[in-house]
């Protein structure tokens, strides 16, 4: 046994939840094993929530021997979770590379919308936003991001349809790639199968990635935060618009819809005397 209080701990083995098709392609590779392999461990993490070696089962025995001795499948865990009379949902995620964020689930009649988080913290400082007071600590993984919907599908036993709302913590198109890799999962029909129509990303106004986001293969609805019709009251409100002004942002959105044939969801918060004047409903786009 080491007792030397000073030896580095030997790392975790690696992480397999949260890799494509290909990722986990590349990670069998090492095996000499069939690339079907692959598919088949894509199916049990995403499309049936099944992270443990002994229930994969239509892989050879000796490939899941060696998988549960090198690597991992950890999605996360679900923390306390805090109920409301409107039957939502609030749990608190304990995230697979440590930290925790919220993740919320809401019903609304046969409606159920699980709301993200894909940031712990987040680096954009808008005055009404509590989250934004943490600051920014690090994005989430795809891993990361899809996980709170396996921890949270499997302990509801969601078995139906159900929709996804980037609404929680942190701005998912500051953290672009692994947001947009998470769609990719939960569109995927032998991932979690969610029809893209399901999924909506809500961005607090970065212009140019909302650009990017429009030649996405695998695209989700998309929703902005305006709050202001000003770029006076925007800069106060919410810091990004003194680098991507309304202008901009409107600019970007037509873009989007021009490009891609779909609306883009304006969302607006009221805060009495400040963004509800009558001037503001005459200056919001149309």
């Amino acid at each position: 046994m080491n007792t030397d209080p000073t030896a580095v701990p030997p790392s975790r083995p690696a992480n397999l939840y949260g890799l494509d098709r290909d990722g986990l392609a590349d990670w069998l590779s090492r095996y000499e094993v069939p690339r079907f392999h692959a598919d088949q461990l894509f199916r049990w993490f995403y499309g049936r929530d099944v992270w443990t070696p002994e229930g994969w089962t239509d892989l050879p025995k000796n490939l899941r021997s060696r998988l549960e001795e090198e690597s991992r499948v950890d999605p996360g865990k679900l923390g306390l979770r805090t109920g409301a009379d409107d039957e939502t949902l609030k749990y608190r995620t304990e995230l697979a590379g440590g930290g925790t964020v919220e993740t919320v689930l809401m019903r609304q009649s046969d409606r159920v919308t699980l709301c993200l988080s894909s940031q712990v913290g987040c680096a954009l400082d808008c005055d009404f936003c509590l989250t934004g007071k943490m600051g920014f600590k690090r994005h989430l993984t795809p891993g990361e991001i899809v996980g709170q919907v396996g921890l949270i599908r499997r302990d509801q036993q969601l078995d139906g349809p159900f929709n996804i709302v980037f609404m929680g913590m942190g701005e998912p198109l500051h953290n672009y790639d692994a947001t947009v890799a998470a769609i990719r999962l939960l569109c995927d029909a032998d991932g979690f199968g969610l029809s893209r129509k399901r999924v909506t990303v809500s961005t607090s106004g970065l212009a140019p990635a909302i650009e990017k986001l429009a030649g996405e293969p695998v695209r989700p609805r998309l929703a902005v935060s305006l709050n202001a019709t000003t770029d006076e009251v925007r800069d106060r409100l919410m810091p990004i618009n003194r680098k991507h002004d309304i202008a901009a942002l409107t600019g970007a959105c037509a873009d989007y819809g021009r490009r891609t044939g779909e609306r883009v969801t304006l969302e607006y918060v009221l805060l009495r005397g400040i963004n509800d004047l009558d001037a503001d409903i005459e200056r919001l786009p149309g």
